[in-house]
């Protein structure tokens, strides 16, 4: 599978968009009316390879919906994931301006009855230099079922333009004993408003426990 995925997705591109992909942290932003896009990773922790598609669309109101699926595997055991979302915010986000917003999401593992966590998340962006750095603040709690257990979250990461087809991202976010996280993150726009391909590299956030994560990534959006 990683034969056939690698190639394709160096074959495509990046669109000049707010947060999502290549970034972990949310943005206070949603898409316009009637306006549909896929995103899709690979993603490599250790042994650890997950393949994930994620499609969203605003068909209609105030609110983006996505439903995406995964699949696990570390060579000794593999696993299928599935994630609901739902994302509104209060206004839009334009240069110079700010935008708070609500993540709403259910991410389990297919099969695993309560084997799952429910979230909340307030995402809170800010536009900088004429649109040239975006600042992203999230702020949430999770939910994880199989233990009944509340953890807060959080996260904080910016966007640099560097022209009309490149950007970076760096970013750093944790959960509550889960740790914590800090990664950077490149994207590239082949095809303006239709194709983008992105990558990241990032570890861990603590003395002596290095978990390099890695992941390739590509976004196709429609009209």
């Amino acid at each position: 599978m990683m034969k056939f995925l690698i190639p394709c997705l160096l074959a495509c591109a990046s669109l000049p968009a707010y947060a999502g992909r290549p970034m972990t942290v949310e943005d206070a932003t949603i898409l316009a009316l009637g306006q549909c896009q896929l995103e899709s990773y690979v993603q490599r922790t250790g042994a650890a390879r997950e393949f994930w598609a994620t499609p969203s669309c605003n068909a209609g109101g105030n609110w983006e919906l996505a439903a995406g699926a995964a699949f696990s595997d570390d060579h000794i055991h593999t696993a299928h994931y599935g994630r609901l979302q739902a994302k509104t915010v209060l206004q839009p986000l334009g240069p110079g301006g700010w935008s708070i917003g609500l993540v709403l999401a259910d991410q389990f593992r297919t099969g695993g009855g309560l084997d799952g966590d429910l979230s909340a998340n307030v995402p809170l962006s800010f536009s900088l230099r004429g649109d040239s750095v975006l600042l992203h603040l999230n702020a949430g709690v999770v939910r994880t079922r199989l233990t009944r257990s509340t953890d807060a979250t959080w996260g904080l990461g910016a966007e640099f333009k560097l022209n009309e087809r490149n950007s970076l991202t760096a970013e750093t976010y944790g959960q509550q004993r889960a740790g914590s996280r800090y990664q950077f993150g490149y994207a590239h726009t082949l095809i303006p408003n239709r194709l983008q391909i992105d990558a990241t590299w990032g570890q861990r956030l603590a003395r002596g426990a290095s978990e390099t994560m890695v992941t390739l990534g590509l976004v196709v959006q429609t009209d």
